[in-house]
Parts: structure tokens; sequence; C-alpha cells
């Protein structure tokens, strides 16, 4: 009888502790690994510049719903739901990624419908904050004389 306790002891428990351990690190990567977060971006991006394509200039309030829908299509594709921190944290990420969007949206407009769109410019204040933050952390040219020497 103490035989057999004995090797229940040692190799079931043991056993038990190592499938434990796996199933927590499986669900642990599920949740918190960096290319659940890749996939997450990725669709971001992808979802933005589908809205961007599909509605085209204009209309930011039914492009920004339709992408968002687009990015909880993409990520139930593939298999991951977003928690509420995580949807708090997209949205986030998409507000940054709104330039990237429109940097390439608008580069590919033809000159006469960026005139016609009335872009906002940048206030003279922010521009002189800008030169000077420029001048501040500009760094030296090198010039091209001291190459020949070489």
């Amino acid at each position: 009888m103490g035989t057999v306790i004995d090797f229940v002891s040692k190799y079931f428990l043991e056993s038990l502790v190592v499938l434990g351990f796996g199933i927590l690190s499986k669900i642990a990567l599920k949740y918190f690994s960096n290319d659940r977060w890749e996939v997450i971006k990725e669709n971001i991006l992808i979802a933005m510049l589908w809205a961007e394509e599909t509605f085209g200039l204009g209309q930011g309030q039914e492009k920004w719903n339709k992408a968002w829908q687009k990015i909880i299509e993409l990520l139930e594709k593939k298999g991951i739901t977003l928690t509420e921190k995580e949807i708090t944290t997209v949205t986030d990420m998409m507000k940054a990624n709104v330039p990237v969007i429109n940097s390439i949206s608008y580069s590919s407009v033809p000159e006469v419908v960026r005139e016609i769109r009335n872009v906002p410019t940048r206030s003279p204040e922010i521009t002189k904050l800008i030169e000077a933050l420029r001048k501040k952390h500009s760094k030296p040219v090198i010039e091209k004389k001291n190459f020949k020497n070489l």
C-alpha cells in the first residue's frame, strides 16, 4: 500500500503540476504575447486603410465606425477577442494611426482634389516651436569636401 501511495505522489502529482503549468502558460501566451499585439496593430492598419479606400476622403465618423467594425471582424477571424482595457488601447492606437493613414491617402490623391479639400494648417506658434526644436536637435551636416581627401 505504501508503494502505491509513493508512486502516485511521486509521478502523478508531478505530472499534474507540469500539466497545470502548461495550461497556465498557454493561457498567458494567448493574452499577453507580443505576437498577439502585432496581429492587433496590423489589423488596425488594414481596417483603417480599407475604410479609407471604401469611403474616400471625408466622412470621418462613418469611416471610423466601419473601421472599428472591420477590426473586430478581422480579430474574430483570428480568434482574438478584446477586453475592455484593450478596447481603449486599440482606439488610442487607431487615433495615433490617423496621420499615417491620411498621409498615405493624401499622397495618392490628385492635386486638384487636395486643393478642394480644406486641410488644416499649423498655427504660426506651432511652426515656430517646431523650427526651434529642429534647430536644437539637428545633426551637423558633413561637407562633401571632407570626403575628397579620403
